[in-house]
């Protein structure tokens, strides 16, 4: 597959990007770059332009070096400084494809030879070191003067066939850094893991709840009306959907919140997770560098756009619905190992007098879930004062993001920990295949669940988990389209 950029990326485009799908630049586009940029350097001989003619911070009322080209290369080598662990390459790729996509975007007044260096650096994949610490939500500067110094020669990069642009003038220095691409590609990359994780626990749930019998009732469409936020109604549909025409008689008229909330606590996180997606999405595919050039009225604007706080809240309000759905999920777990609640062995250890079961996958899935409480603090709410007290905030959506990878991690472990322990319920009451009793949806569910081992008695159950942690993508895919290969 291959990006012809600009485009409107979604998450998931990154997300292909990132795993290596190729990446074009349209001439058009190229060419409303190039006259952008003659453009704004007609608007910069009738403006002071920051950062262009002026320093940066609390320098932006001291006149610029003379040489744009020292000017230019002297602000990213002072700006290049990161530190902490070193950035995964997939990360590295889709910020640049982030940042190539945005710059496409005439407003940042930027030479087109930077366009053309991101382009010949994607396809060459090759890809300079960037580290964590630096970035604190009001443009990644170091990680993209860094990339800049790497466009230029001045930097490594990890495989050969990059060929640099050579020095950056003035009128392209902070243009290039004026970006969270690096913070937006991290966002997208955890946004698409979400995505599928959303619609993977749909098919968990489903699987738990034929397990221990709930009242089917508590997740209907009925029941979406009473919840009333849209993303009810579209999980009930999902739902029923999966389960089709599969019917059993409720073990009980009305379950613990584990079952009977299950709709309000799917609501909150895909909807969550959707206005990551739309936050990211918009902030990829847009020009805010600062300043911003408008060439139609020969003007440049000075602004704060760059204060990621969308960004921000939304990846801050997205582990807090990860840390309201945990605990419901645990709670599933707790009951399916439970005796008295399922009438099935205890920790569903069959033929082994004393066996724990899948007693320890409860551990392991609190141990996920004291992750995603951790990160459930949110980090938008704080600020730091820099540069001489003249720049008096920051978004920390770098931190943000960090705290909600994190969390998603800990979340694709207890879904995980659920499908698996679900399935044994499951196979323990004899369903443990594709049959007639099950709709085609359930049907596929457990055909995709048919590759976690069978065997009941104790035993070390890593690989079972990590394997459950793989089928997750299938998982998502079946509840998207139930009942089809």
């Amino acid at each position: 597959m291959t990006y012809t950029l600009p485009t409107g990326l979604t998450v998931h485009d990154v997300e292909r990007i990132a795993g290596g799908a190729a990446v074009t630049v349209s001439e058009s586009a190229r060419a409303a770059i190039e006259e952008h940029h003659r453009s704004a350097d007609l608007i910069s001989q009738q403006h002071p332009v920051y950062g262009r003619s002026t320093g940066v911070g609390a320098n932006r009322l001291t006149a610029a070096e003379v040489d744009p080209v020292a000017h230019g290369m002297n602000l990213l080598r002072s700006h290049a400084v990161d530190a902490g662990p070193v950035v995964e390459r997939a990360r590295v790729r889709a910020m640049l494809a982030v940042r190539l996509n945005q710059l496409l975007h005439p407003g940042s007044g930027i030479d087109v030879s930077l366009v053309d260096g991101l382009a010949r650096m994607l396809a060459a994949d090759s890809l300079p070191e960037l580290r964590r610490f630096g970035g604190i939500g009001t443009a990644d500067l170091p990680a993209l003067a860094g990339t800049a110094l790497a466009l230029a020669g001045e930097r490594p990069v990890d495989r050969a066939g990059f060929e640099p642009v050579g020095p950056i003038r003035s009128d392209s220095a902070l243009p290039f850094m004026s970006s969270s691409a690096l913070t937006l590609a991290g966002a997208a990359l955890t946004a698409a893991r979400l995505d599928d994780l959303v619609q993977a626990q749909v098919g968990a749930f489903a699987l738990s709840a034929l397990a221990i019998r709930a009242n089917p009732s508590a997740f209907s469409g009925e029941a979406a009306l009473a919840v009333a936020s849209p993303a009810a109604a579209q999980h009930a549909a999902r739902l029923s959907a999966v389960i089709g025409d599969t019917a059993w008689t409720p073990a009980r008229i009305q379950d613990p919140f584990a079952y009977r909330g299950f709709l309000p606590a799917i609501s909150v996180l895909a909807g969550a997770t959707e206005r990551l997606c739309e936050a990211v999405e918009a902030l990829m595919s847009r020009a805010g560098e600062n300043p911003r050039f408008f060439a139609e009225d020969g003007n440049v604007v000075h602004h704060g756009a760059f204060l990621e706080m969308w960004l921000a809240h939304e990846l801050d309000a997205t582990a807090i619905a990860l840390a309201q759905n945990a605990p419901l999920a645990l709670a599933r777990l707790r009951f399916t190992n439970d005796d008295s609640f399922t009438g099935l062995p205890r920790f569903l250890a069959a033929g082994t007098a004393g066996g724990s079961g899948t007693m320890i996958v409860e551990y392991v899935a609190a141990s996920a879930m004291g992750d995603i409480h951790a990160a459930a603090a949110p980090i938008s709410v704080h600020g730091a004062v820099l540069s001489c007290g003249v720049e008096e905030d920051a978004t920390f959506a770098p931190t943000a993001l960090d705290k909600l990878e994190r969390a998603t991690t800990g979340f694709e472990v207890m879904v995980a920990s659920e499908v698996l322990v679900a399935v044994r319920a499951l196979r323990l009451r004899g369903t443990d295949g594709p049959s007639g009793v099950l709709s085609p949806g359930l049907a596929q569910l457990v055909g995709v669940a048919s590759r976690l081992p069978a065997g009941m008695a104790d035993r070390d159950l890593r690989g079972d988990v990590e394997l459950a942690r793989e089928l997750i993508p299938a998982f998502a895919a079946a509840v998207r389209n139930p009942g089809r290969d």
